[in-house]
């Protein structure tokens, strides 16, 4: 086993220290058996095992344990696969332990999975007993093995970057609500990827919970984990986005909590009250039902000013930013804001924008202003109080 000063280095080498702890921390929050289920098939164990022992080795040095799913796409020959990888991370001194599921993923086999992941053990899960059954009966397998471990995440490893159109990069972000039927559209997606697709969107229509799936090459299975961009190809349901006029009909803790796990500060005391600046200037809200995002607006009088985009911390990296800027742009064609150079979504606001202007304290955008309006927009914004509270005016514990 890898000391885990040497872990954490290489994971830092992965992605930012911040999304590395960010990522940990929520991981080693979770029940042990809900951390992951990574599908491999034959030829990932045939040509790819290497790196992906690699990753296991990884994992386990940092006390999670992923149920490895083997034979899911074709389960012949998928003891071998099972025995495969044991014996490599047995090499390494990683505790492992093949489970076989059987045609019906008997309750047994449930426990057994539990049971080794409690004992501080990879369960190499094998689908060989179920050979017989179609591919859409195995993902009712693996669809009873995520409810019984209560699942937050489902990876499936692929030779590919993830979902790929031909002639066109990898598809970085599939969100279900809006694009699955144009997906699945003849000649958008390779015949496999197009059969996942459906599998998925089955796989997630019975999950009453917040699960991610990722579609995703082995040798960037660590970066898709433990980095807010990811790697390959996430799948989601989608976010319903509420508009709002005004604050009045919204849940301002759970709005004010949103905020302040997006931006980690404390926002000053009575902002969003009822009466509060914010309550005041705020012409419209674009909220995701959960409270996991938001965008606020108000007018001024150079036009729209976007006062705060925010996306919980722990979902930041499933897509509802996209969401919400997609509604946003379609009532707002002209706005500005502004942004820290710090700011981690800082590059995305590069990518989103029409025109910026960088300045030591603060990046202002903008987009669909006209000419003649910029300079009076990057004064209001570089003019705005701030809604934050400083470390010198936190409240000593």
């Amino acid at each position: 086993m890898m000391e885990p000063e040497i872990i954490q280095r290489f994971l830092e080498s992965v992605g930012s220290k911040a999304d590395v702890d960010l990522y940990l921390k929520l991981f080693r929050a979770q029940r042990k058996e809900s951390f992951a289920v990574i599908a491999a098939d034959a030829q990932i164990v045939r040509t790819a095992l290497d790196p992906f022992h690699f990753d296991l080795r990884i994992l386990a040095g940092l006390g999670l344990y992923p149920v490895v799913l083997l034979g899911l796409f074709d389960a012949r020959d998928a003891d071998r696969q099972a025995q495969r990888v044991h014996d490599w991370l047995q090499e390494d001194q990683v505790p492992a332990r093949i489970i076989a599921a059987g045609a019906d993923l008997p309750e047994r086999a449930k426990d057994d999975v539990g049971a080794a992941i409690t004992g501080s053990a990879i369960p190499l899960v094998s689908l060989e007993g179920a050979r017989e059954a179609s591919a859409d009966d195995r993902f009712a397998l693996l669809g009873a093995l995520v409810r019984r471990l209560e699942t937050r995440k489902v990876v499936f490893l692929s030779t590919s970057s993830g979902l790929e159109r031909e002639g066109a990069p990898p598809i970085s972000l599939v969100n279900l609500a809006v694009e699955y039927e144009r997906l699945l559209a003849r000649g958008n997606l390779s015949r496999r990827h197009g059969t996942l697709l459906r599998q998925v969107k089955v796989l997630l229509d019975q999950i009453p919970w917040r699960m991610s799936v990722a579609v995703v090459n082995p040798l960037q299975l660590l970066r898709e984990l433990f980095t807010i961009s990811g790697a390959g190809t996430l799948i989601r349901k989608g976010s319903r986005i509420e508009r709002h006029d005004g604050l009045a009909a919204v849940d301002r803790p759970r709005l004010q909590t949103l905020i302040e796990s997006a931006f980690g500060r404390r926002l000053r005391e009575g902002l969003l009250d009822p009466g509060g600046r914010l309550d005041r200037e705020t012409e419209r809200l674009y909220l995701e039902e959960g409270y996991l995002g938001a965008a606020l607006v108000t007018q001024t009088p150079v036009g729209a000013y976007l006062t705060k985009f925010a996306v919980e911390r722990q979902a930041q990296g499933e897509g509802i930013g996209t969401d919400l800027w997609s509604h946003l742009v379609r009532d707002y064609p002209s706005f500005f804001w502004r942004a820290r150079p710090t700011n981690p979504i800082a590059p995305w606001y590069v990518k989103q924008c029409e025109g910026l202007i960088r300045l030591p304290e603060w990046h202002v955008f903008w987009r669909g202003l006209p000419a003649e309006r910029i300079p009076s927009a990057i004064e209001s914004a570089l003019t705005a109080p701030s809604d934050f509270m400083t470390t010198a005016e936190l409240p000593a514990f």
